[in-house]
């Protein structure tokens, strides 16, 4: 098992690690800032140990989902998957995070380390699009300019309802090009409280692709053509240093912010740039982004957003959010360890099957696979 697991790592390192970087994005209506990035350093043995061998394991979120009361329209359009932390995952372990080390700015688009601006459009998939943001900054990191396809991520979570981190967990994903997101496919995938949009504008019933045995061979190609396959998560805490240290390093965030429907709409008014100050229903709506950024402004830092709403929300699909109403919206993060399809899947464990308490769980591994790094890291 020690020997197995050291080759994994080694071939996670290599998958993760390149010089090598696309171009930057084009010109945005503001400034990118392009300042060098900070690679992570690895926590403590003892904290590292401590991580890899205690796994959050939730028990399914009892929120309702849709929200009760939701006008039909507006229900078509949500992702439960958004407002439900992942059913498993390790903790972040924080680094310490000296005053005055990290960069006052990070802009991933100015490293070329972020993916073209995608569409939901009327689908309720932002969980979804959110991820492929991430696993296209993955693959930029390993110097290729893979674009994830997010039809291939919403078929694989949606069919399995409630179960969105456990079901891409594992999984490798095509690119956008071999299956490109058409939302009269994805309503065969789709939940059934997706009735209305899918129904009224493409005239598919939801959870219908049993009847599609074409739709379920595109899946099963897409299947076969993975690009990157998602490895495991690291749950965030809220802890905006802890955010821009890990995008410093050059990675993506997959987060989710309790939701306010018009002030999050007010950003397709032409030169909008910010997240409007709003209030909120703990119990209500949540949305999914990327985050990519972070700046220090005379009024405070402000992080920088990846929506999947198309170019003509905010600044061409990104819009800054301030340190204060990030902390008072956020409701879940991630970091997603990523790497190339080639990679096999982490061995998986269910704790509960154990003769002994989950929190009390032995390791899979030796001990001395603690001085590792957490996870792969840039060099």
């Amino acid at each position: 098992m020690k020997t197995a697991y050291f080759s994994l790592l080694a071939l996670l390192l290599a998958s993760c690690s390149s010089s090598a970087r696309p171009s930057p994005l084009a010109p945005s209506p503001e400034p990118i800032v392009a300042g060098p990035l900070s690679p992570l350093a690895p926590p403590s043995p003892l904290a590292l140990l401590i991580s890899s061998t205690q796994t959050v394991a939730r028990q399914l979120s009892t929120i309702q989902c849709p929200p009760p009361g939701l006008p039909p329209e507006l229900a078509a359009k949500v992702d439960c998957a958004a407002m439900k932390p992942f059913e498993e995952a390790t903790q972040w372990v924080p680094r310490e995070v000296p005053p005055g080390t990290l960069p006052p700015a990070v802009d991933l688009r100015g490293h070329g380390l972020v993916g073209p601006v995608k569409n939901q459009l009327d689908i309720g998939a932002c969980a979804g699009f959110a991820m492929t943001a991430v696993l296209d900054n993955a693959a930029r990191r390993q110097g290729r300019a893979d674009v994830i396809s997010p039809l291939h991520v919403f078929a694989t979570y949606a069919p399995t309802h409630d179960d969105f981190s456990r079901s891409i967990k594992g999984r490798a994903f095509t690119a956008d090009a071999a299956w490109p997101f058409d939302p009269v496919r994805a309503c065969y995938f789709a939940r059934d409280y997706m009735g209305t949009t899918c129904v009224a504008k493409y005239g598919v019933y939801p959870e219908s692709s049993g009847s599609a045995p074409w739709l379920l061979a595109e899946r099963q190609r897409a299947d076969d053509q993975g690009r990157l396959r998602i490895l495991g998560y690291e749950e965030m805490p809220v802890t905006p240093d802890q955010w821009a240290l890990v995008l410093a390093s050059g990675e993506v965030l997959w987060t989710a912010f309790h939701h306010d429907e018009s002030a999050w709409n007010s950003l397709f008014n032409p030169g909008s740039t910010h997240i409007p100050v709003h209030g909120f229903d703990p119990a209500g709506l949540s949305h999914a982004v990327a985050m990519v950024g972070y700046r220090t402004t005379p009024q405070g830092r402000e992080f920088l957003l990846q929506n999947s709403w198309g170019p003509s929300w905010g600044m061409g699909g990104f819009a800054w959010i301030s340190e204060p109403m990030a902390l008072a919206t956020f409701n879940y993060g991630y970091r997603v360890l990523v790497a190339d399809a080639s990679v096999p899947p982490l061995p998986r464990f269910d704790t509960a099957s154990f003769p002994f308490p989950a929190e009390a769980a032995k390791p899979w591994f030796d001990a001395a696979a603690a001085q590792l790094p957490a996870w792969p890291f840039n060099r």
